[in-house]
């Protein structure tokens, strides 16, 4: 299974495209909703990574796919500048990843 990273941070995008994974820049020229939807489509890709501000302005839908489809497994990838403010725990990021409290 492939992954898949959806970003607004060029420098997240740059190192996970270095790390083999494929990926999207989401800029005001490119709408989220019409690349999440291709993305989740494709039956290869079973992780998809999403940054932090876009999950927190696209929540529905991405909870839509969480709850109601069982692959791709989508969670948030942070970027360099968001990595060193997050107080984030394991237990923290499963609940953000598959939505169940721990």
């Amino acid at each position: 299974m492939k992954q898949y990273v959806l970003t607004e941070n060029l420098d997240t995008l740059t190192g996970m495209r270095l790390a083999g994974v494929d990926g999207t820049l989401i800029t005001e020229d490119v709408d989220f909703s019409d690349v999440f939807a291709k993305v989740i489509e494709q039956s290869e890709i079973g992780l998809v990574l999403i940054s932090p501000k876009l999950i927190e302005k696209n929540q529905d839908l991405i909870n839509e796919v969480r709850f109601n489809r069982s692959t791709p497994l989508i969670t948030s990838a942070l970027g360099p500048d968001e990595w060193q403010k997050q107080d984030d725990t394991l237990s923290a990021t499963i609940q953000q990843a598959i939505g169940i409290q721990l």
